[in-house]
């Protein structure tokens, strides 16, 4: 099994404190990715590079250069926001970067209407450029958005975004005491509401998937931290299986053969 995809953490710097997100809870010092050692990733080897860790991208000077980097590879780019940051000055810049595929991480209404402008300012700037970027609403569903995510959906829809996409939250480390995910009669009903929403919206809403081993996220992708330490996925971003630079592949296939024995996974 050889993933497709590498999620390069640039760093794991954020202006944002999300109370869901695991990043408040990790014992890491705060660094960023310097662009030779991303020259020296097996790029490559793999068919995407994903801009995507506990931190946000747009913080990194060096992204466009990044990017325009695996493109020269003839590689597909990625990377996920919390579009905060997108000014116009970056927006230009993401558009002549040659980025395939951006999501906007958008949980919460009021997030969201803050963000609007900058979300709107991007799709604009795409309409008008004529550029292929497909753009994507990242959510991830816990307790207190149960009752926000259908109307985020139509106006994500009215928006113009090419899709949404939906994930349960991963709280394994409890990092916030209040933050809960929902039972599994209130996701039955929440997957019939934004079937329904997306439907209505005319936009395509994809679904977290049922729980394998190995998951989705280990099958085909590997992640990088900002210091080039290679771990099995961004959930397990403390969980070294060596440097980034050679044997990425047999690293990764040994963490995958003993996947139902690690406490985290099997959960």
């Amino acid at each position: 099994m050889r993933p497709i995809i590498l999620q390069a953490e640039l760093t794991n710097d954020c202006n944002l404190s999300c109370k869901i997100c695991m990043r408040r809870y990790l014992d890491r010092e705060i660094g960023y990715m310097s662009f030779e050692n991303f020259k020296k990733l097996p790029l490559n080897k793999f068919k995407e590079v994903a801009f995507h860790g506990w931190g946000e991208p747009l913080l990194h000077p060096q992204l466009f250069d990044m990017i325009r980097f695996a493109k020269s590879m003839g590689i597909k780019t990625s990377l996920i926001t919390n579009a905060t940051l997108l000014d116009k000055d970056r927006v230009e810049k993401l558009i002549n970067s040659g980025l395939d595929e951006i999501a906007f991480g958008i949980y919460r209404k009021e997030a969201l209407s803050k963000r609007f402008r900058n979300i709107q300012r991007f799709i604009e700037a795409k309409k008008e450029s004529k550029t292929k970027i497909k753009t994507y609403f990242d959510i991830t569903i816990y307790s207190e958005n149960l009752d926000e995510i259908p109307e985020i959906i139509e106006v994500a829809a009215s928006l113009g975004v090419d899709a949404i996409v939906l994930h349960r939250l991963f709280n394994i480390y409890k990092v916030d005491k209040t933050v809960e995910y929902i039972s599994e009669k209130e996701e039955k009903e929440l997957f019939k509401k934004v079937k329904k929403a997306g439907k209505k919206a005319g936009v395509k809403v994809f679904l977290p998937k049922k729980h394998k081993i190995p998951c989705r996220i280990v099958k085909y992708c590997t992640f990088v931290t900002w210091d080039c330490k290679l771990t099995p996925c961004c959930f397990l971003s403390e969980e070294y299986l060596g440097d980034a630079f050679e044997n990425v592949f047999e690293k990764h296939e040994r963490f995958v053969r003993k996947m139902r024995e690690h406490e985290i996974c099997r959960r």
